[in-house]
């Protein structure tokens, strides 16, 4: 999709960090763009600032993990704008860390359901309309967690994979049957976002918030390695290249590319699995 002026774009999580990044990068390449998110208020902020830089943009207060909510983000999104040509499923959450075996299931079942049923529900509401319009772009938000699972991270790795796994397997589908629609799969590593405080978001109807306390030792390595990361304006050039390119793995560094190699050679050698040096 080389030509993106006057196209029209669908992001969630579009308030803040990755999804903000987006929204400018879009923007600015001349597209409308429709945001979903969480919060309220930043969700409103990131309008109105799109507005100021002349960009039109709407946006829709949503729960991803909520089907019902996804799919109303769609429809207004095509009663908005008229169409969708890229969608980006980025909404997640850093998810309930620990040791595997002693994360509760409350844990998994947010992190479940925002990162992975996030990005199911988004490609169930946007998919067949942009398949009957036989044009568009699904850029879905994995991890290079997706590709090389740490310790301390089980739920967020397993939802990371399953967001890989599903990309490969809709980019494929849509080869086969909607050739004009393709596919990526965000593989960042750590980025200067607000996911080390995603517990703020942690929904009432699972009960007490399983996240680490803000003073915590894991909260503040995790602090660390956010504040470490890139921008994350650097990972959204990069889609904008790659839905221009039809780019499949979008990756926040070319030499992170060898994950998939030392995982392979895990894979062939037998060996146990060793830790990725970022």
């Amino acid at each position: 999709m080389q030509e993106l002026r006057g196209k029209v774009v669908a992001i969630t999580g579009g308030a803040s960090g990755i999804g903000r990044a987006l929204a400018d990068a879009f923007g600015g390449a001349g597209m409308q763009v429709a945001l979903a998110d969480i919060e309220a208020g930043p969700l409103d902020a990131a309008v109105a600032e799109l507005a100021a830089d002349g960009i039109d943009a709407a946006g829709w207060v949503c729960d991803v993990s909520d089907d019902e909510q996804v799919h109303a983000f769609a429809t207004s999104t095509f009663e908005r704008f008229g169409t969708a040509h890229v969608v980006c499923n980025n909404a997640g959450v850093g998810g309930a860390g620990g040791l595997t075996w002693e994360v509760p299931l409350a844990g998994w079942e947010w992190t479940i359901g925002v990162n992975l049923m996030g990005v199911v529900h988004g490609i169930r509401a946007f998919v067949p309309r942009m398949v009957e319009q036989g044009d568009g772009h699904i850029v879905n938000t994995a991890s290079l967690a997706g590709l090389k699972a740490a310790p301390f991270m089980a739920a967020y790795n397993a939802t990371k994979h399953a967001v890989v796994a599903i990309s490969e397997s809709l980019a494929h589908e849509c080869a086969m049957t909607a050739p004009g629609v393709g596919v990526s799969v965000l593989c960042p590593a750590f980025i200067r976002t607000r996911i080390a405080e995603s517990g703020r978001n942690w929904p009432d109807r699972l009960g007490a918030n399983p996240s680490p306390p803000s003073d915590s030792p894991m909260a503040g390595v995790m602090r660390q390695l956010v504040d470490n990361g890139l921008e994350p304006s650097v990972y959204a050039a990069r889609v904008v290249d790659a839905v221009r390119t039809n780019r499949f793995f979008v990756l926040s560094d070319d030499a992170h590319a060898s994950a998939t190699q030392r995982r392979l050679d895990e894979m062939v050698e037998g060996t146990p699995p060793k830790m990725l040096t970022l």
